[in-house]
């Protein structure tokens, strides 16, 4: 049989030779091309040769000296500086000649996006390097020499802010630079664990020269938190309307994140999480919330952020901001599952980087009032180190209370077993308080130096909150003696939460509290509501019942969640049969106090103190309380409004 040679196809286009279709060679436009409704083009197209290991290993040196270098200030801005382009040598100067990877296209992929390279791998993954070693020199004294680098170094960054602001180098992403810089004045006075996963100097210093660690996403999740507690109405989408204080910050965020999404960078989860706890407490979107964060989370372990380094070759300023994040988001972590009633998502046992920050600038900045009072304190150290360190130290009991005490594997546990687990949290909480600075726990030290920060006072509402939440499950055991005790301490608890609340709407505003105490507001009062059940309206158990209430009131003009939390505390009083009215008043009628009450509750004993724990419980049936709590099984969920 001769030999049949099939005529040469015709040389398909460019697309269809990238694409692997099949191509009609239809001139001036193929089949393919023409429903794309792209340019059909000829030529020749050559292929980018594969790099070497070597290259590889050489680029990644060179990115790693600019990143250590810009990081010191010591260059301008590498992010904005091309990468110098290895000449093809194999490639022609052909006009007709066409580089793939330059050929525009609707399916092409974006090269202009920065793609992120995955940090780190553990032990398990075949991309694991097992050949690094352990080369850290001396830690004290490489931590002594940080300490005092970033400390100088801060101190400089905020003497070049208002430069930067007057030289109209900040990047405001087009919002007014007034408005701008008064918003972020807000964040950094207000925001005590979201606003320290951002490292101040890093960001303001970005801001102006479009560094690594700052970025537009980042800018609009902080304008966006703060613009509720802004007066200003141009801010507002309805002048009259303070909940929708923002909306446009929020828009621009959803913008931004379309092209950040799926990379993981610091900036990004930084906006992820910040997002996450106003999108809960203000807004209660309470599924989108949750989603954000876990997102940041995988982010973080993605980055390796939770892995020490096993060299030297990170800054002091690399190194803190890593500690910053990951201590933060864990924070973060442990608070908003507290509020959802969700198991953790971030666990310690997963990272090894130490609890010490290292750039103590902050610890003694003044307090700056902006938005808790109208009226200036001067001279009022912020401590916000301190009260970080404390909130991260809690985190990790409150990680122990999740996991222990309301898993669901945990409802299955012998009473002997919960007892002794709820000893060890109230050893650990009792341990915890005991080391506050005197200054802090002005309950347990009055002393004429102490100091009530809006922060601090919420640090002790919510040591309360862990004692009510960690006894609270034992009141519905069998054992009379372990019931009584615990309910005994949960009484005095929230009895705490009262004096504390009162004693911040002495000095601050409450309407503008941070929303950690509108939830110790609710802990409290579902409490008090069992007392008031028993022992009916004429105790101080219903006074504080009506004063809760009354600030959760007060703060659902601007936490949609407090609304929610109000809500459920009236279910739980309907269901207990309590009548919301004043003391021998008989209309029937709910009276709404002011949250400014000049009536002062009973002080409140000293932490400690057995002799005085008792003290609303003296004349009162625990065996009935008790009981409440066993009835109310299908209730249970009001006890933790938000789960």
């Amino acid at each position: 049989m001769p030999n049949r040679r099939h005529g040469r196809a015709a040389a398909a286009c460019i697309f269809c030779r990238q694409k692997k279709l099949k191509c009609d060679a239809v001139k001036p436009t193929c089949g393919n091309c023409l429903v794309k409704g792209i340019d059909c083009r000829q030529g020749t197209v050559v292929h980018k040769p594969r790099p070497t290991n070597n290259r590889i290993a050489q680029l990644e040196s060179e990115n790693e000296a600019l990143r250590r270098r810009f990081s010191q200030g010591e260059s301008g801005d590498v992010t904005t500086q091309e990468s110098p382009r290895i000449p093809d040598m194999n490639s022609s100067p052909s006009q007709n000649t066409i580089v793939e990877a330059e050929t525009p296209h609707p399916e092409a992929p974006d090269n202009n996006r920065r793609r992120s390279r995955s940090l780190y791998h553990g032990p398990t993954s075949t991309a694991y390097d097992d050949t690094q070693e352990d080369t850290r020199g001396d830690t004290n004294m490489s931590e002594e020499w940080s300490r005092h680098l970033l400390f100088a170094e801060t101190a400089r960054q905020r003497q070049l802010e208002p430069l930067n602001y007057a030289a109209s180098k900040l990047d405001f992403d087009g919002v007014d630079p007034e408005i701008g810089t008064h918003l972020l004045s807000i964040y950094w006075s207000r925001q005590l664990y979201t606003a320290q996963i951002i490292y101040r100097p890093a960001f303001m210093r970005d801001m102006a020269c479009n560094g690594p660690y700052f970025s537009k996403l980042l800018l609009n999740a902080i304008f966006f938190v703060v613009s509720k507690h802004c007066p200003r109405p141009e801010l507002r989408s309805n002048p009259q309307d303070i909940t929708t204080a923002g909306w446009r910050f929020r828009q621009r965020f959803a913008e931004l994140l379309r092209d950040s999404f799926d990379k993981s960078e610091i900036t990004t989860l930084q906006a992820l999480l910040i997002m996450s706890n106003a999108l809960f407490s203000r807004c209660d979107e309470r599924s989108l919330s949750w989603l954000y964060a876990g997102n940041a989370f995988n982010m973080i372990i993605d980055l390796g952020l939770h892995v020490l380094p096993l060299t030297n070759a990170m800054s002091a300023e690399e190194l803190e901001i890593r500690k910053r994040v990951l201590w933060g988001a864990y924070l973060i972590d442990k608070i908003q599952c507290l509020l959802q009633g969700r198991p953790p998502l971030l666990r310690q046992v997963d990272f090894n980087t130490p609890l010490e920050f290292l750039d103590e600038y902050d610890e003694l900045d003044q307090f700056q009032s902006l938005t808790y009072t109208e009226t200036h304190q001067p001279g009022i150290p912020s401590m916000n180190v301190t009260l970080l360190t404390k909130l991260c130290e809690v985190s990790i009991i409150i990680e122990r209370i999740l996991c222990d005490v309301y898993s669901e594997s945990a409802r299955d546990t012998r009473p002997s077993q919960d007892t002794n687990v709820s000893e060890r949290i109230k050893s650990d909480l009792n341990a915890w308080r005991n080391s506050l600075p005197l200054q802090i726990d002005y309950l347990s030290y009055p002393t004429e130096n102490a100091v009530l920060l809006p922060q601090s006072l919420c640090l002790l509402a919510l040591y309360n909150i862990l004692i009510i939440l960690s006894q609270r499950p034992l009141i519905t055991r069998n054992n009379t003696p372990i019931a009584h005790e615990s309910i005994t301490a949960c009484t005095t608890a929230a009895n705490q939460i009262v004096q504390i609340l009162r004693d911040y709407s002495t000095r601050f505003s409450i309407p503008s509290a941070p929303y950690m105490l509108s939830y110790a507001t609710y802990i409290s009062a579902t409490i008090h509501a069992r007392i008031v059940a028993q022992k009916g309206k004429d105790c101080n158990a219903f006074h504080s019942l009506l004063f809760c209430r009354n600030i959760l009131i007060e703060h659902t003009w601007i936490y949609a969640a407090a609304g929610k939390a109000r809500g459920n505390l009236d279910k739980m009083i309907d269901h207990l049969g309590i009548s919301l009215t004043e003391r021998g008043d008989d209309t029937g009628e709910v009276v709404e106090q002011p949250v400014y009450d000049p009536d002062p509750v009973e002080v409140m004993p000293e932490l400690g103190d057995l002799s005085q724990m008792n003290w609303e419980l003296s004349d009162i049936d625990l065996d009935a309380i008790a009981e409440g709590f066993l009835v109310d099984r299908d209730l249970h969920y009001l006890m933790h409004p938000l789960s």
